[in-house]
């Protein structure tokens, strides 16, 4: 029937539905090349709410992961993912709010390498619970679920992106844990069922899927991301001088998970921050958040900046010079045109493991932003 079948994603969301999540996971492990994931840990790393944050934080970095599941310490029961992400919020929000606050550092000293370490240590003794989203009701999905369910109950992609906040019980999750299901405690009405944790995946993840089986689905990924409605036009900047702690501040107010990186306002894109650059950091290392935030993405890259050349002030001098765009250059930015075609902007983020390509204009200056949620929002809708 002519007309039928006319969302342009169609062929992709149906397939979605037909993949449970225990073959999709099967298959995931099967994919080379490209398409292969970074190498998992060798057992799953996992949180209790009691563990403290410095925990966390050495776990988290020796793994080399983002994110890990927390469980009640009394209950055993999932309380959902904890990330580098959270333990920073959780350190702006209870330490420096006033870093929330419209120009707090143009009428205030810039924060100290030294303060930030003694900070650290304090904030880093704290309990996991005291970091977790009270009333975020986290999606189980078991070997049975079937994936288009866990994008959209479990990342939360279709819900519109005015709902989502830091604190809102709708938020977007990156990452969702993969349950067994086993037979708990008995009981006179039969045995509690248990719920076993057996692996995270994210949202990159069914992007590698979708690529894998890309051929065989709709015309549609062949269309320019501004035909497909994902240029914005504008995007969040900051300058590369400006102290990280303070950029880490202005995305969590702003409900951002990356921000472009300028040398003068307004001007050419030269790098891209995105939470994923703190991984690795460690309570020995907090002092790093005061540096500037060029500085602090090549040294958590490990370009060119050691933790040494820090506590000495021995960085290179396009650095301490202001030349950012040359000291950036060492790093890969990832970019389109809006004349990009969509499948070329998901074998970007697949193939460099980004979690944004930036969409720049002649001058090089960035007009647009596709993340991962925006490309399954929009396969999905």
């Amino acid at each position: 029937m002519p007309g039928m079948y006319s969302a342009p994603f169609f062929n992709a969301k149906n397939l979605l539905e037909r993949e449970s999540l225990g073959k999709f996971l099967g298959e995931l492990d099967a994919l080379s090349g490209p398409l292969a994931g970074p190498s998992k840990p060798p057992e799953l790393v996992k949180f209790s709410t009691t563990d403290s944050v410095g925990h966390a934080m050495r776990q988290l970095a020796a793994y080399n992961v983002l994110a890990a599941p927390v469980s009640d310490a009394v209950s055993g029961e999932y309380v959902g993912m904890i990330d580098v992400a959270d333990l920073l919020k959780g350190l702006i929000r209870g330490v420096y709010p006033e870093l929330l606050e419209q120009d707090y550092l143009k009428s205030h000293k810039r924060l100290s390498i030294s303060e930030l370490q003694s900070v650290g240590v304090e904030f880093t003794a704290k309990n996991l619970s005291s970091l977790l989203h009270g009333g975020d009701l986290w999606f189980k999905g078991d070997a049975e679920s079937n994936l288009l369910e866990v994008v959209e109950s479990g990342f939360r992609v279709g819900i519109p992106a005015k709902l989502h906040s830091p604190h809102h019980h709708l938020r977007v999750h990156h990452r969702v844990a993969v349950f067994d299901i086993l037979p708990g405690e008995q009981t006179p009405d039969g045995p509690i069922p248990e719920w076993r944790i057996t692996d995270i995946i994210s949202q990159t993840d069914v992007l590698r899927f979708l690529l894998a089986n890309i051929d065989r689905l709709d015309s549609a990924f062949g269309r320019s991301i501004k035909d497909l409605g994902l240029v914005q036009g504008s995007v969040n900047s900051v300058t590369a001088d400006t102290p990280a702690l303070s950029v880490f501040a202005l995305m969590h107010k702003r409900q951002l998970s990356g921000i472009a990186i300028t040398e003068t306002p307004g001007g050419p894109l030269v790098g891209n921050l995105s939470m994923s650059d703190l991984r690795g950091l460690t309570p020995d290392r907090f002092g790093a958040l005061a540096l500037p935030i060029g500085a602090f993405v090549l040294l958590q890259n490990k370009k060119g900046i050691s933790w040494e050349d820090v506590l000495l002030d021995n960085l290179p001098a396009a650095i301490k010079e202001g030349r950012w765009a040359e000291a950036l250059s060492v790093l890969p930015l990832v970019t389109a045109t809006p004349d990009t075609p969509l499948r070329q902007v998901i074998e970007s983020l697949v193939e460099y493991r980004k979690h944004r390509v930036w969409v720049v204009d002649g001058e090089g200056k960035a007009c647009g932003v596709v993340t991962p949620t925006d490309l399954l929002r929009l396969v999905i809708s």
